[in-house]
C-alpha cells in the first residue's frame, strides 16, 4: 500500500513554483529563478489551484499576492523545502562543523591570518571557508556565518558583530614618501604614479570618483592606471609600489599596521557601511558556531 502522502500531496514541481512565487509576490521572478518560463510557473500553480479547488493568489497587476489559504500553504511548505535543505546540507558535511563566507579579501586580509588561532583553541571544529563576492545568501542555506561589507538589515540574517571602517588612500611606502604632502587635485592630476582601481565586491563599495565626491572635492574624472577584477589583486600591486589604492583600513589593518602599506596624508572617510558577522535566522545556532562567533568576536572583530 502506497504511503497516505503520494495520495493527498500535490506534484512537487508544483509546490517548487509554487513557493517560488509565493516568496518573490511575482511568477516572472520565480520563472527565473527557477530557469523556467513564465507560462510554465502559471501552468503550475493554476494545476495545483484545481487540485486543492481554492484561489491561492490575488492576481492584480504584474504583482501577485497569496490569498489567506495561499499563505497557510506556504508557510508550510516553505517549512518542509527548508527543513529538507537543512538535512541534506548536513549530510553532505557531516566532517565539516561549520561553513563560513567571506569576500575574497576578507578572506585574504583579516581572516586567513589569525583563523591558526581557532583552529588552536577548538581543534576538534572543522572549518569549511567559502571565499565569494557573489553572495545570494539568506538562499545559500548552507552557510553557518558570513561577513559582509554593507549596510542592515540583511534579509534572513542576525547581526552578531561588525567591523568600523574607514577609506583613505592607501600605497607602498616608497610611493608614500614620493607623494609626500600631495593634495587630492595633484594626486588625481599626476600621472607618474598610478591611480588603482577594482570592481566592486559589494554593491556599495565606492570607487574614486565616488569616494572624492563624498569628501567632498571637487569633481574629478578619474582614469585608473591599473583595473583589476579583485580587490585582493588590486592590495597587492598597492603593496608592490605599482601605484595607489583606495583602502579600507579595518579590512587592510594587517599590512598597513606592518608597514606594507601606508596611508597617505589625505582627508579620511568614514562611510555608513561596516564588515558585519551575520548568522543565519533559523533555530538555534549550533555549539560550533557560538565558539567561533565568540572566538571571532574577540580576535577579528576586536
Amino acid at each position: 500500500m502506497s504511503h497516505p502522502i503520494r495520495r493527498s500531496v500535490p506534484s512537487l514541481t508544483a509546490l517548487v513554483a509554487f513557493e517560488a512565487a509565493g516568496r518573490r509576490e511575482s511568477f516572472t521572478q520565480a520563472a527565473a529563478e527557477l530557469g523556467v518560463s513564465q507560462a510554465a510557473v502559471s501552468r503550475q500553480i493554476a494545476a495545483l489551484e484545481a487540485d486543492l479547488g481554492l484561489a491561492l493568489f490575488e492576481r492584480a497587476n504584474r504583482r501577485v499576492r497569496l490569498t489567506v489559504g495561499g499563505k497557510a500553504l506556504h508557510d508550510a511548505v516553505k517549512g518542509g523545502f527548508d527543513g529538507i535543505a537543512d538535512t541534506i546540507a548536513e549530510l553532505r558535511t557531516t566532517h565539516i562543523d561549520l561553513t563560513v563566507s567571506v569576500s575574497v579579501a576578507f578572506a585574504h586580509f583579516r581572516l586567513l591570518p589569525i583563523l591558526s588561532s581557532f583552529r588552536a583553541t577548538a581543534p576538534q571544529i572543522g572549518v569549511r571557508v567559502i571565499s565569494e563576492d557573489d553572495w545570494r545568501a539568506p538562499l545559500d542555506r548552507t552557510i553557518d556565518m558570513a561577513i559582509r561589507y554593507g549596510r542592515p538589515p540583511f534579509d534572513g540574517m542576525t547581526i552578531v558583530g561588525s567591523l568600523k571602517e574607514t577609506i583613505v588612500p592607501v600605497c607602498a611606502p616608497e610611493i608614500a614618501s614620493r607623494l609626500k604632502g600631495v593634495s587630492i587635485d595633484e594626486l588625481i592630476r599626476q600621472a607618474e604614479v598610478a591611480l588603482i582601481e577594482s570592481e566592486a565586491p559589494e554593491p556599495s563599495w565606492l570607487n574614486w570618483s565616488q569616494w572624492l565626491s563624498q569628501i567632498g572635492a571637487a569633481k574629478h574624472v578619474v582614469r585608473a592606471g591599473l583595473n583589476f577584477t579583485s580587490y585582493s589583486d588590486a592590495a597587492y600591486a598597492a603593496m608592490a609600489g605599482q601605484g595607489v589604492m583606495l583602502g579600507w583600513t579595518g579590512l587592510l589593518e594587517r599590512p598597513l599596521a606592518d608597514g606594507r602599506l601606508v596611508e597617505l596624508d589625505l582627508p579620511r572617510l568614514v562611510p555608513e557601511e561596516r564588515q558585519y558577522a551575520v548568522v543565519p535566522k533559523r533555530g538555534r545556532p549550533s555549539h560550533a558556531v557560538d565558539a567561533f562567533v565568540r572566538w571571532f568576536s574577540e580576535d577579528a572583530f576586536r
